[in-house]
């Protein structure tokens, strides 16, 4: 009879009784399918142990020996496997459920022990949500208070004794809230320990994990990390909170979702936490609910899903698979004062635009003689895409290195404008720079903070300089993250010192590195838009950092967005809103307030989207351009 067991951090399946399984299509079914390693000196299957792929295997052998009416025997840690997946099934019932009825009948009271702050009636049913279904996601809108709905069901669950430590994967900017929001849920400093700093120190912080409550570490971390923070997890009783959860969105070959899968298994409770579940497309969701129920295989096998959405068959069944296990909370159910959005479309400066036409049309010539190679014509199709951006905001940028993109100075050596662009501020400043120090120096003499947008670092340089007199506050990828880094400039201690003196007014920020959970709205109200890219990940956060709970009815909230016209921001503009809709149309629900334009796009992430991107900029170059660069109407896949 062959054995199933696990040896030494290995799935071994002895055959030696049954030497037969090592032929014809049992040895295809194990070596191919399954992806076992045949030994034939001992006669037995192997596999490396990896809990986020262990439970199918040793199910997927199983049912195949059965299905040849083969008995088989099991050592202990397969049985406590076996078991573990009978009881999750039983589990997962029962959370959705759980899952049904608090979403047909929302609780009007909840009893929260040691917690202070007073919940929102929208947010009871999330909590309530969190407590009953065991593992749930809420992918309520940012700014709606899920870190507070955290915490209430935090406290809940402590108090009955299912979890006693949180433990909270999230981005680099999300540590400072987490600290500071525990202090206004429970009226105290929290036991933090922040998971940063060499290999030794952290080391040295796991001995004294006995003394804090609160972990936070970021998906980096935990990928360098994982067995540690695993140990810790079969030590204590874990709810383990995925924050920003769209960043683990890989679909496959990612490095951070494959650590999260294997770690999954270890929590007691799991929660996933994002405004923005689908950053580039349905398969994004894989990831985020396969880590809430990893023995359930929800979404099936990452293949048999992948294969399900690609032949486009109904989405609903997906919806309606999700629908009891996630809450949400919408744009209108915050009853927020509506925001006021200015669009304000700026013809570009002269040399400017004798600039930015000579670079679109270069690239119109160019598409006869695009990269072949897959990865080539990707990156060929990028660059191209952020040149387009640079001249459109402002064409300095283009003889600058650009760390945000990782993109070197453009060659402009086979341009007949090629002065131009080299000795461009020599010549003009782009009317974008002047319309935005009016904007503000008009904010500032009203009393009112205000923080520009630019996806660009040497647009925050420039910025810089132009109101150097108001001493703005900059801050992008280069500035030191938190006091781990550099005790005495960092991020944290700006964006308080924003949020608290009376003397600083502006914030220069830079999207990728200030967009995700920074709460700006008791301070500031202003928001102006120099350039967006297209990602709508990064925008949607953006807007949200003045647009959430903590606004008063009567206090208004303005949004200027500069679009330089006739350039490709009025493809961002509107592909933008084009994005957001399909999510919308997902989760049949609601995000728009005043109708934002947001979407969930990166302008590096997701090839699919990058090439519609990229085919809607290149017809749009066309059209204006006129019929002699149509004969190039291939669309580049």
């Amino acid at each position: 009879m062959p054995e199933i067991k696990i040896i030494s951090k290995k799935i071994i399946l002895d055959i030696i009784d049954n030497p037969i399984l090592s032929k014809g299509v049992h040895r295809v079914y194990f070596s191919s399918v399954l992806n076992f390693d045949y030994n034939p000196e001992n006669q037995e299957y192997s596999i490396d142990l990896d809990y986020s792929t262990a439970p199918q295997t040793i199910l997927d052998t199983i049912s195949y020996l059965n299905s040849k009416n083969i008995d088989i025997r099991t050592d202990a840690e397969i049985k406590k496997i076996i078991q573990w997946l009978s009881e999750g099934e039983k589990r997962f019932k029962k959370a959705v459920e759980k899952g049904k009825q608090v979403r047909e009948n929302p609780p009007k009271r909840l009893q929260i022990p040691n917690f202070i702050r007073k919940l929102k009636p929208y947010q009871k049913e999330s909590v309530k949500h969190l407590v009953e279904v065991e593992n749930a996601a809420n992918f309520s809108v940012p700014g709606s208070g899920k870190t507070t709905i955290v915490y209430a069901a935090y406290s809940i669950l402590k108090s009955k004794g299912i979890v006693d430590k949180l433990f909270v994967i999230g981005p680099r900017s999300s540590f400072m809230p987490w600290e500071e929001e525990y202090v206004g849920c429970f009226g105290r400093a929290p036991d933090v320990l922040r998971i940063t700093g060499s290999k030794l120190q952290r080391e040295r912080k796991y001995h004294f994990a006995d003394d804090y409550e609160l972990f936070l570490a970021t998906y980096q971390m935990l990928h360098n990390d994982l067995n540690e923070i695993i140990n810790l997890l079969k030590k204590y009783k874990g709810m383990v909170v995925l924050d920003e959860s769209h960043n683990i969105k890989r679909f496959e070959g990612g490095r951070w979702a494959d650590a999260i899968l294997k770690l999954a298994p270890f929590a007691k409770r799991r929660v996933v936490l994002t405004g923005t579940p689908m950053p580039h497309s349905v398969f994004d969701m894989w990831t985020q609910m396969t880590f809430l129920w990893p023995q359930k295989n929800l979404f099936f096998e990452r293949e048999q899903f992948k294969s399900y959405v690609e032949s486009e068959k109904d989405l609903l069944k997906i919806r309606k698979k999700l629908f009891p296990l996630y809450c949400r909370i919408k744009k209108s159910d915050l009853d927020l004062p509506i925001p006021n959005f200015i669009r304000v479309r700026i013809p570009l400066s002269p040399i400017q635009k004798t600039i930015y036409d000579a670079i679109a049309i270069k690239i119109l010539r160019e598409l006869v003689k695009i990269p072949e190679d897959r990865m080539s014509l990707r990156q060929w199709r990028r660059a191209k895409l952020i040149r387009l951006l640079q001249a459109a905001s402002n064409p300095a940028l283009l003889t600058k290195y650009s760390s945000e993109f990782d993109t070197p100075p453009m060659d402009c050596s086979d341009l007949q404008i090629s002065q131009l662009i080299e000795k461009y501020p020599k010549y003009e400043i782009p009317a974008k720079f002047k319309l935005t120090e009016k904007l503000v120096r008009e904010r500032v003499s009203n009393k009112q903070k205000v923080i520009i947008w630019t996806s660009f670092v040497h647009n925050i340089e420039m910025l810089r300089k132009k109101l150097k007199d108001l001493s703005p506050i900059c801050i992008y990828g280069d500035v030191p993250r938190d006091e781990d880094e550099n005790a005495e400039y960092n991020r944290e201690r700006l964006i308080r010192e924003f949020k608290t003196s009376s003397k600083k007014y502006v914030l220069i920020a830079n999207p990728g590195a200030t967009a995700e959970s920074i709460s700006l709205q008791r301070t500031c109200r202003n928001a102006i838009y120099f350039d967006r890219t297209f990602n709508g990940a990064q925008y949607l956060q953006s807007l949200d950092r003045i647009h959430r709970i903590g606004l008063k009815p009567d206090e208004k909230v303005v949004y200027t967005i500069l679009i330089s016209e006739n350039t490709i921001e009025e493809v961002v503009n509107s592909r933008l809103e084009e994005k957001l809709q399909r999510m919308l149309n997902f989760l049949d629900d609601d995000l728009n307030v005043s109708n934002i334009e947001i979407s969930t796009n990166e302008i590096s992430g997701g090839e699919k989207e990058e090439i519609v991107d990229f085919n809607v900029v290149i017809n749009s170059l066309k059209k204006y351009f006129g019929p002699k660069h149509e004969k190039h109407d291939t669309e580049y896949k």
